[in-house]
Order: C-alpha cells, then structure tokens, then sequence
C-alpha cells in the first residue's frame, strides 16, 4: 500500500516495529539501574536540584523539537525523490487519452468518540474537520443507543447532511471479543492444546474484522469508489458501556474502511476536541516517514480557558507543565502517553494490540480508564516508536469546578501508576530516558507528601527545600515557554500571564496528595466527572447506592499541609509551644474549612 498526499508525495507503507536483542534489553537494564543513583547524586550534591532538573528537561525539550523537524525534512526529502520523469510522462498520457482522473490517495482518516457530549460543543468539533487538513474520512463513535444519545446523532446529520450514514451496532464489538476470546480458550483447555495468547488474540481480532466488514456491506454503503460520490462520515452507535467500549468499536471499523481506501493513518480524539487547520496533518508528517514509528500525539490547548478561574488555571498547565513533560521522553521516540484528544496512530500498528488493550486486568480487576496509556504501552512493548509533536496544536476542554479538575487528575495518576509500576516488561524494550522519567514522577511527589508528614509530626526536616530554587525554576520555565512553546495561551501570554504563577501552585500544591492516594485507590474505576449534555450536570448515582463526597483526602492534605506551614512559620518567628499550636489548629480549620467549600 502506498500513502498518497496531495502533492503526490509517496510514503512507503511497509511499516514495522523496532526488533530489540537481548544485549540491547540488558544494557536498557543496566542503564535504568545506573540511572538511579545518577539522578539521587544530581539531586542531592546540588544546592539547585530543582533548577537543574528543569535545565535538563527543556534541553530535551528542545531535542524533541530538532529530531521531530528532521522526520519532517526526510519526508519531504521522499516527496522530491518521487518525481521522475517517467511518472510525469505516464501523467500526461492519461490526461491525454482522458482517461477519468483516479481518486486521490486518502493520508489519514479520523475517529471521535464521546458520550452525551454538550451538542453546541460537539457541533463545533465536528466543523473541524471540514477544514482541517490531511482528513479525507471521519468516523464517530456515540457510546449510547437511548433517546438522550439522540442528541449527538442529531448534531452529525446536521454537520454532514450529505455522503454521511448512521450504524447502530446491535451487540458491542468488546463483548463480542470478549466472549470470543473465553470460547477460544476454552475450547482449547477442553483439548488439552497449549494457549498461545498472541495467537488468540488474533483469531479474535479478525473475527472482529470480518464482523464490522459484514455490518458495512450489510448497509450497502459505498465506501471508496468515485471520490465524490462515496460514503465520507459515518456515525456508529451502541448501548452505552465505557469510552474503552465505543474506542475499540470505533478501532475496529476504522482498520475496515481503512483497508478499502488505502489509508496508513489513523486519528484518534474525543467529542470535546476542536482541531485546527495543521493539527492532522503535520502530526502525520512527524511519523510517516519513519516506518518503525507506531503512533504520536500532538501538543493541547484549552478551549475554554476563559469559562472559570479553574479553567484558566488549568490552562497553564497545558502551556507550561504538559509541554516539557511529554517532550522530555519523547526525544527517543519512547513517550509513555499518547494524549487522548489528540493522537496519530500507524494502522499497521493496530490488529495486534487492540484485544489485549481491551481485555487488561490490573490485580485481577478489568481495566476501563487507562485507554490511553494502555494503547501507549502496548505500542511500545512490541518495539514501535511513539513520539510527541509538541509544535502541533488540538484544542480540547478542560473540568470546570475543582471537584471535576481534582477527580480527573486522580483517574489519569492511576493509569500513570498501572502502566508505570505495574508494566516493568516496557524498560526492557525502551531507552533508559523513559524509566528516569517515570521514576522522576512518581517518586517525587511521594517524597514530597513524607516530608510534610515527617516535619508535621517530628519538627525535623526530610528534605530542605530552597525557595531561590524554586523562584529560578520557575521563572526559567516561563521564560522558556514564553520563547519557544506554540500556544500563546489563547488571549495572548501578555492578557493570561496572570494565571501563569497561581497555576503552577494550583497543580503542585495538591499534587502529592492526588499523587498518594490514587496509589491507595489503583483499580478505581469510575470516571468521576459526568457528561456535558443538557440536564446532566453531575453525575448519576448507581442505583442503591448513595451519593458520597470522594475528594476527603484533599481536605485531609491541606489540613496537613497549613499545619505543617503554621508550625515553620512559629518556629521561623519564635512563637512558644501554646501560640504554635493555637496558631496551626486555626491554620488548619481554616484550610480544611476552604477546601471542603472549594470541593463540596
């Protein structure tokens, strides 16, 4: 299969993913473990550990920029290579014996997938795509099949009115797997063969295949054909399970129209997600000439930034910290999280790892929230590259209250968790840069919630902390934001920068807390936030189940830390035993009293 751009540049299509030797496994090994005292040494011989560890990521950061715009220059280097003469003189003779013009070779086609989304928002979402580039087919998953989904069907008829279609799907492709995948099993311990589980997944995944192709030939739609006459949107629709669920429908079905019109690439998003004109396109360009490069995900801004001060807020962390995160693993093609809202994936990429993705148990307990992390791992565990394009630019929305935020920030630190700790396979086939990272994130803010501890309980200090540090490494991270990151925050970093210091304390303050009890809470797996449609502005209880308030470890936090804060503050200024402890006790019943109200 050949990838056919509009300028007719050629993009081959034998894709594969990196094979790692055993040597090259050890020595990641080797590496990871080395790595561990590197970074205790940096950190701890340092009077700057904090400025030091943010020198070293936007010099990553940086890297990842160069390595990316390289990918770039090789693909445009192919699209001169493949004009020769030859081609142009067959061209000319086809044009001369007026024979119809072939359809163009589609680049990339999209999938977006939601649940009782807003329908102004979605409608917006949806316009998008009509002039985004590289898009040439649209695919969209409603997780829902009742009268109140019906609102989101409504909106695609009313974006695409024409060379559109609608599918119920009567039985939900990941039950259908599911269960395909126990009889498989079954039936081979009942013959006493051995189970080869990538082998079944495969038996699986093209029962699936055939099934969705059977649907689509079923609805006698064209797909393919004439250019302008064929099937270009289709919207899918089952009973409502999970976003895992309508994903892996979607998935499927995209790996079906994909094989009839010759598409490579896949875009992956949610019904919330605005893309701009470049967003497809140039993340495409980032991957398509490196055959061994699996997936990527571009760089996010926030759409809704002006909505409430959570919002604003929010969005500086999209601008400051998200940027250098992602950028720091990805210079080696190792990213550990393909963003939701925003992700590329190479198609040849999909077959093998959507069951398993799918069908994860994490202690014995099926996994539904970790969809992006888990597709992520399982790309990079079967040797393909994953990158970030962090000079590309998707817009999505952000949770509005603290409560929405603070939940949130719990669903994705536990699928940080599981594929970090609970994935100790992927370090074998990844370079070392992925486990500094991972370590460097989880380890630091657990160190940071026992040293509040400690000093709230012993007076003592684990750690000291400089505050020069701190101010120089903030201020360096906006510096360099300011100078090199694409998103201008919306209104301009001059109108937003107010945000931009009380976003950093928004995030790290409760960091350690979210951080510790999302490991407490691992295989939770409720999404927390709820739907924005109409009439369904919190979220619905489980029948006989009542409503409970599950953000009391973030009251507990900031009890802790202005206590904690209260007790140096005494101590700084020489207050005695009695005003110390009247001093933290109202220190503390005014930040719990706060955070309760700022949750509740």
């Amino acid at each position: 299969m050949l990838l056919d751009n509009d300028s007719g540049a050629h993009v081959p299509s034998i894709a594969y993913p990196r094979h790692i030797p055993v040597w090259r496994q050890c020595l990641n090994v080797f590496c990871c473990l080395f790595s561990i005292p590197i970074y205790f040494l940096m950190t701890v011989s340092s009077h700057y550990p904090i400025t030091l560890d943010m020198l070293l990521t936007i010099i990553l950061a940086e890297s990842n920029r160069f390595v990316n715009q390289r990918r770039r220059e090789k693909l445009h280097e192919l699209k001169h290579q493949d004009e020769s003469p030859v081609r142009e003189k067959e061209d000319w003779l086809r044009w001369e014996l007026n024979v119809e013009k072939a359809a163009p070779r589609l680049d990339c086609m999209a999938a977006v997938v939601g649940w009782r989304e807003d329908p102004e928002l979605f409608s917006r979402a949806l316009e998008s795509y009509k002039t985004t580039e590289g898009c040439t087919f649209l695919l969209v998953g409603v997780d829902g099949d009742e009268a109140d989904d019906q609102d989101m069907v409504d909106v695609f008829n009313q974006t695409y009115p024409e060379r559109s279609a609608v599918i119920h799907i009567s039985e939900p492709l990941g039950e259908l797997a599911e269960r395909t995948r126990a009889k498989l099993v079954a039936m081979r311990q009942q013959d006493n063969q051995p189970i080869n589980d990538a082998e079944i997944d495969g038996m699986v995944m093209q029962h699936c295949i055939l099934l969705a192709r059977t649907i689509l030939e079923q609805h006698q739609l064209t797909i393919g054909g004439d250019y302008h006459a064929g099937i270009r949107q289709i919207c899918l629709r089952q009973r409502h399970m999970h976003k895992k669920g309508i994903m892996f429908t979607t998935f499927v079905f995209s790996l079906v129209i994909a094989d009839i019109l010759g598409i490579e690439f896949l875009w992956s998003s949610d019904s919330d997600t605005i893309v701009f004109q470049d967003s497809l396109s140039r993340t495409v360009d980032t991957i398509a000439a490196d055959p061994k490069l699996g997936g990527a995900s571009s760089g996010l801004v926030v759409h809704n930034s002006a909505e409430t001060t959570i919002t604003s807020l929010a969005a500086t962390i999209y601008w400051g910290e998200l940027y250098l995160t992602r950028s720091s693993t990805a210079v080696t093609a190792t990213s550990d999280c393909q963003s939701g809202p925003s992700t590329v994936f190479r198609l040849a990429a999909l077959p093998d790892i959507l069951v398993p993705w799918y069908l994860q148990t994490v202690l014995g307990k099926r996994m539904i929230i970790n969809e992006d992390r888990h597709l992520t791992t399982n790309l990079l565990l079967r040797g393909w590259g994953v990158i970030y394009a962090s000079d590309v630019l998707t817009s999505t929305d952000t949770p509005t209250t603290m409560s929405k935020w603070l939940k949130q920030q719990l669903r994705w630190a536990r699928a940080t968790h599981i594929e970090s700790l609970l994935m100790p396979r992927v370090y074998l086939k990844t370079h070392p840069l992925l486990f500094f990272g991972m370590a460097k994130r989880e380890f630091g803010p657990v160190l940071g919630a026992l040293a509040v501890s400690y000093y709230l309980l012993t007076s003592r200090k684990l750690v000291s902390v400089c505050f020069a540090d701190v101010g120089i490494r903030l201020l360096l991270g906006v510096a360099y934001n300011i100078l090199r990151n694409p998103d201008r925050l919306g209104r301009g970093v001059g109108a937003a920068g107010k945000w931009v210091i009380p976003g950093f304390f928004f995030y790290y303050i409760p960091l350690p807390a979210v951080h510790v009890w999302s490991m407490l809470t691992l295989t939770a797996d409720g999404w927390g936030t709820s739907m924005r449609a109409d009439g369904e502005t919190t979220p619905r209880p489980v029948s006989g189940e009542k409503p409970k308030f599950d953000l009391g470890f973030f009251v507990v936090w900031m009890g802790m830390l202005a206590a904690a804060a209260a007790k140096w503050l005494a101590w700084h200024y020489g207050l005695d035993l009695l005003h110390t402890g009247l001093f933290m006790i109202i220190s503390m019943g005014a930040a719990v009293f706060g955070a309760w109200r700022l949750t509740a």
